[in-house]
């Protein structure tokens, strides 16, 4: 079987699926995204995952509702992928029209989806945790809107990964760390997990959510609360990034210091067990 894709309306292979040249997401990044992951052929948590872009699309004022019941889409792609492991790919246009600027009425978005085997991470990359780098946040200022103008984490994590990292880290002019390019990101600090508030200055993601729900579940203190570069080179004795690939991914040096002993702490390590304890009670799989 062949990588699949859906385009308005149709299934087909990758290869196959094209989009018009003047179409908005083309031509201004005019687009939402979401990335699904399946455990065992089933799709994670797809219900948060689009009420998120339901939440973007409000933001935008795009008619959300016109791309189609999304939710059967990804089902559908999914059972058709026949694909064990795999990343669902979501992306909804404005649509296609002669590039202005304007914001046109009455365009019929363009529905995207695609999906692709996924090869999981090995398991020794978590027992020996994860590099990361800071970078200035350059993003704009309403981040908590799934958009798909991606330059400037794209531009952060290449540079993270050239230097041997698994992310980014980003930080405003002040120094306050926002999340990871693709990610996002915490660290403990006097025994309490603290991450960045769920406002529009990051993406919260469906994977942020799952990881403080098993804190709560595991009595784990947390504060969603944000802190510093100083304050996570100095006091914090743990650091861990989450994204919809990696789950939980200890992180135990930034910017060439280690966090804490340097090795991936209790912590993250327990809430990557509860995670995992969670994929398998809402999908079944191991």
């Amino acid at each position: 079987m062949p990588e699949l894709a859906y385009l308005n309306g149709e299934f087909m292979a990758i290869e196959e699926a094209m989009v018009p040249v003047e179409d908005r997401g083309l031509q201004f990044g005019d687009s939402l995204y979401e990335v699904v992951r399946l455990y065992g052929g089933e799709p994670f948590r797809l219900g948060p995952h689009l009420d998120r872009m339901r939440r973007g699309a409000e933001v935008i004022g795009m008619d959300l509702a016109a791309a189609g019941d999304l939710d059967e889409i990804m089902q559908e792609l999914a059972l058709r992928s026949n694909l064990d492991t795999a990343f669902l790919y979501l992306q909804v246009t404005r649509g296609v029209c002669p590039r202005n600027h304007l914001i046109p009425e009455d365009l019929d978005p363009t529905v995207i989806a695609t999906a692709r085997k996924l090869e999981a991470i090995p398991e020794e990359k978590y027992s020996r945790g994860s590099v990361a780098f800071t970078r200035p946040d350059l993003r704009w200022a309403r981040r908590d809107v799934k958009a798909t103008t991606l330059l400037p984490n794209i531009m952060s994590r290449s540079e993270a990964i050239k230097r041997g990292g698994y992310d980014a880290v980003h930080y405003e002019e002040d120094g306050t760390i926002t999340e990871g390019s693709v990610s996002n990101f915490f660290c403990v600090i006097d025994g309490v997990i603290r991450t960045h508030p769920a406002n529009e200055r990051i993406l919260s993601g469906i994977s942020r959510a799952t990881v403080l729900e098993c804190a709560e579940d595991l009595d784990i203190p947390y504060r969603e609360s944000p802190f510093s570069i100083d304050e996570l080179m100095e006091d914090a004795t743990e650091a861990f990034f989450s994204d919809t690939y990696s789950e939980v991914m200890p992180v135990t040096h930034v910017d060439g210091e280690g966090i804490g002993d340097g090795a991936p702490g209790p912590i993250a390590q327990r809430l990557r067990a509860a995670f995992r304890d969670v994929v398998r009670r809402e999908t079944g799989s191991a």
